[in-house]
């Protein structure tokens, strides 16, 4: 019987072969492109999500993802205009300077003018938001009239929420730029592809500071109402004659200083004569005077008829 021949290769050199290629393929997956990983976390924004568990929101939908915050976390920013006619207003304008610190406020800007010898003031006031309307009856209760009033209110919530999910998601995404440009100057990458990680963090630094400034800014608007004052003179409550203009002491006073200008003009014009012509005049009167009554002997000791 003959029997068939049988190759035998041996185990062990192929298992060193395969755990050759395999650790090959696992460093040619370690380099990554680093300017592709830099772009990754933007690129993932817009990217689709996996599909959300049953009864989960969609991530389309921003108004079930960030539900609208309730009445008492709502940004409203008011700002009220405010026209009154008083009778005193430099007392108005002392009265509302104690109403403005009776309740929590401060005087952002003050401009007074006087007009047809009246004053005249413009000012802007800054109160908390829950303190407005009791310091707005207060102030209304100094005028004789109202002459306008203006108030506007701007719910800014909806671009509060927005700009607080922008900026999570901006810090998430330099989080990852900064895990980035660590590992990258840990493996001593290529200056190119370190320099483009530094780039992209920092623009996304300078969205941050953006987006920060503004919430701020509309945290400060939101807690501070703005109420713009004007507070002007009543016609009625004018005086009849006013004491600015017309005042007969200053007249006496403005006067006499006339009549001693008059004075000095006339002491300066005979000391201008004494001093500077009469030394010409007089000499010259003593020779036209001699000439004359030479002359004259002459004619007196002539023959007569």
């Amino acid at each position: 019987m003959v029997r068939p021949l049988r190759f035998f290769v041996p185990l062990p050199p192929l298992l060193l072969l395969g755990a050759a290629l395999a650790g090959c393929a696992k460093e040619e997956m370690a380099e990554p492109d680093l300017t592709a990983r830099a772009a990754a976390p933007a690129a993932t924004e817009g990217a689709a999500a996996p599909a959300a568990a049953p009864g989960a929101p969609a991530q389309g939908d921003t108004s079930q993802a960030f539900p609208a915050p309730a009445l008492s976390a709502r940004k409203l920013i008011r700002k009220v205009d405010l026209d009154l006619a008083v009778k005193d207003t430099e007392a108005a304008e002392r009265r509302v300077e104690e109403i403005v610190k009776a309740h929590g406020g401060f005087v952002e800007a003050l401009n007074a003018r006087r007009a047809e010898s009246l004053m005249h003031y413009e000012l802007t006031l800054r109160f908390p938001a829950d303190q407005l309307d009791a310091a707005l009856a207060a102030i209304k209760a100094l005028a004789v009239r109202v002459d306008r009033e203006q108030v506007a209110t701007e719910d800014a919530t909806s671009r509060y929420v927005d700009l607080q999910s922008s900026l999570r998601t901006l810090t998430a995404t330099e989080a990852e730029l900064r895990e980035l440009l660590a590992e990258s100057r840990e493996k001593g990458r290529k200056v190119e592809d370190v320099m483009a990680v530094y780039r992209e963090l920092t623009q996304i630094r300078g969205q941050i500071e953006q987006i920060q400034g503004q919430l701020q800014s509309i945290d400060r608007l939101a807690a501070l109402s703005t109420v713009h004052l004007s507070l002007r003179s009543d016609v009625a409550a004018a005086p009849i004659v006013n004491r600015d203009e017309w005042r007969p002491w200053n007249t006496v006073r403005s006067s006499a200083r006339a009549l001693l200008k008059i004075l000095q003009f006339l002491l300066d014009a005979l000391i201008v004569v004494g001093v500077a012509i009469l030394p010409v005049v007089l000499p010259f009167w003593w020779l036209v005077r001699f000439l004359k009554r030479r002359n004259r002997k002459p004619e007196a000791g002539g023959p007569q008829p």
